[in-house]
């Protein structure tokens, strides 16, 4: 999970908000040819990337963006990233459109010159198309929420806490915050099992991770999961959690108090390999997620 530890709403706007265009169709890896600030790029359109287009700051400041007066950073586990904000212009086939963007110290998207998710583009629905259609598919409705700065998500409610539910074809696995891990296991009789690993989370940086092992099976939508693997150290606790290798020697890092803590479970392409499309409906506040 990133955590924003300086937010200014009025800079996170969307600038210039256009008209909502017809039905949007992403295939592939979301790469995309368009051009920002007058200059060609490669922008991934991805379900996990924030509303606010996110350049990678060489390409930012390529095409002479300067960041305002007040900056802000987030926060991935102890690993603190400052970032800047400004407005540019797009343009991507028909449709020509205005954006607050976002840039960090960092370089957020690896393959092209930055990402957007479907909360930065003017189309009402966008579909992403992950693979061809199966024999026996489902169609979930989830509710769709859209917040200023953060990607597009859904929620449920596990154990009297509600989870953030976000998707992400590019992270090769399923990844809960330690607060939605100890919602989960409070809720179907988890255990972390197994040594602990480390995964990708944001800008190249790695967090520790152990698999939750769940006795009953969690299901969203079409979707069942029977173990998930769980950030340890960073945002909420995994010390309630029941350890099915414990060492008493062993020490668990819990998050300190201050912001708000949100418990997220990003669903991953280990999950979404069997799914065909997730459709993101503005209109009608709602996912759609069709999986075999």
């Amino acid at each position: 999970m990133i955590r924003t530890v300086i937010a200014l709403p009025a800079l996170l706007m969307l600038a210039g908000a256009a008209k909502p265009v017809g039905p949007m169709v992403v295939r592939g890896d979301g790469l995309m040819d368009l051009v920002v600030g007058g200059k060609a790029a490669r922008i991934r359109i991805t379900p996990w990337a924030p509303a606010a287009p996110t350049l990678n700051p060489d390409f930012a400041q390529s095409i002479g963006l300067k960041g305002g007066l007040f900056g802000f950073a987030v926060k991935v586990g102890p690993v603190k990233v400052g970032g800047k904000t400004s407005v540019t212009r797009f343009d991507f086939g028909t449709m020509t459109f205005r954006r607050r963007v976002v840039w960090f110290d960092r370089r957020y998207e690896a393959q092209g010159d930055g990402a957007m998710g479907p909360g930065g583009l003017p189309a009402a629905v966008i579909r992403f198309e992950l693979r061809p259609a199966q024999p026996g598919e489902r169609t979930a409705n989830l509710p769709l929420v859209q917040k200023m700065f953060q990607p597009t998500y859904s929620r449920v409610m596990v154990a009297g806490r509600e989870i953030s539910v976000l998707f992400d074809p590019q992270h090769a696995r399923t990844l809960a915050t330690a607060g939605a891990g100890s919602a989960l296991a409070a809720a179907y009789g988890g255990q972390l099992a197994g040594a602990t690993g480390k995964a990708e989370v944001a800008f190249g940086i790695e967090r520790p991770i152990r698999t939750l092992r769940l006795a009953r099976p969690f299901v969203i939508g079409p979707l069942s999961f029977d173990s998930v693997p769980v950030r340890i150290g960073d945002s909420g606790s995994v010390a309630g959690i029941a350890d099915a290798d414990a060492d008493p020697e062993e020490v668990v890092v819990t998050a300190k108090g201050g912001a708000k803590r949100r418990d997220v479970l990003i669903i991953g392409r280990d999950a979404l390999a069997r799914c065909s499309t997730i459709v993101f409906d503005k209109p009608a506040k709602a996912i759609r997620l069709s999986c075999a």
